[in-house]
């Protein structure tokens, strides 16, 4: 009977040890699928209202706005997963920005059920050791939080780039743009957006689009800086448009003559769309018409950053100035 009894023992320890690391593999997240997998289900399972239409607004390196490969590929992941819960999200899809009588406005999806609130999910993520930390929540449209998740990804388990090749680039220029003699203008409010939500993701081959709006009639230099730190203009892109305010209270679709469309040529990474706003003509070197190039007219090669703000932001007489910055990442298709 004793030995009955041993040998039922063993079993059943067996039996429970196996279950037990049967759950706990699981529910373990060891690379970017069983991430998106958990970070799926903490969303659905911590959710406070429903059915949503979902809309990705971006995941972004924390204390930054720029993002990755490895955020664009995990927001697709949980983006697919959701999709199959129609009882909760209805509509699943990513944020987009246009033109409408009303504005500058997100679009609906295609999908989206006219019975369902809108939701945004964003979030932020960050290396701690050799963890990749990410944390994500669904807002409502009045800004309350409605879900949340967070999971913890080996970094070994991470296949995709976790940060832009360009960062220190980008934190060279948050830092010159700090310490500059002259500190950002806000004499007047402006707005600067995309076609997508600001930090957001760019795929190669995808069309950008800029929005602009100003409380006050303004001349205007657009500018970019792409992956390696080059700076093209944007607007004005004629000495007509140099000489003429843009309306206050509009919302101006720039560039007016051309389409801009992402490019990862030399490379991907994070780039920054920049805004000098100016109640008195846009100082530049030469004409614009000096400045053509294929498209995209860039700086003197020997215009610096620094000179390029000091210039912009120079204290004028009886002139009110406004400065506005938005960074997108862009990576491959």
């Amino acid at each position: 009977m004793k030995k009955y009894l041993i040998i039922f023992l063993l079993c059943s320890a067996t039996t429970l040890l196996f279950t037990a690391h049967f759950v706990f593999a699981v529910g373990t997240v060891i690379d970017e699928h069983s991430a998106a997998l958990r970070l799926s289900e903490q969303l659905e399972e911590n959710l406070e209202t429903s059915p949503l239409n979902l809309k990705v607004r971006r995941l972004t390196l924390e204390g930054s706005q720029v993002s990755s490969e490895f955020a664009s590929n995990l927001l697709m992941l949980i983006s697919h997963e959701l999709k199959s819960n129609k009882d909760d999200f209805p509509s699943v899809g990513e944020l987009t920005r246009g033109l409408t009588r009303g504005g500058l406005t997100i679009l609906p999806n295609p999908d989206d059920d006219p019975q369902a609130q809108d939701a945004f999910l964003e979030g932020t993520y960050r290396k701690v050791g050799e963890q990749v930390v990410v944390q994500l929540r669904l807002v409502a449209e009045d800004g309350t939080s409605v879900s949340r998740g967070e999971v913890s990804i080996p970094v070994s388990g991470v296949k995709h780039e976790l940060l832009p090749p360009n960062l220190l680039l980008v934190q060279k220029v948050e830092k010159t743009a700090a310490q500059s003699e002259v500190p950002a203008p806000k004499d007047f409010a402006i707005e600067l957006g995309l076609n997508k939500a600001d930090g957001a993701v760019f795929r190669e081959g995808e069309e950008l689009k800029i929005y602009f709006r100003s409380e006050e009639d303004c001349y205007l230099l657009l500018w970019y800086q792409d992956v390696v730190g080059n700076h093209y203009i944007l607007y004005p892109e004629t000495e007509t448009q140099r000489k003429t305010k843009l309306k206050a209270g509009i919302n101006h679709k720039l560039p007016k003559y051309f389409n801009l469309e992402v490019s990862c040529d030399p490379a991907c990474g994070a780039e920054i769309v920049w805004a000098f706003a100016s109640t008195k003509p846009i100082q530049m070197s030469g004409s614009v018409d000096d400045l053509h190039g294929s498209g995209l007219r860039g700086y003197p090669a020997s215009v610096s950053l620094e000179n390029i703000l000091g210039q912009q932001r120079a204290i004028k007489r009886r002139t009110k100035k406004a400065e506005a910055r938005v960074y997108l990442t862009t990576v491959k298709k």
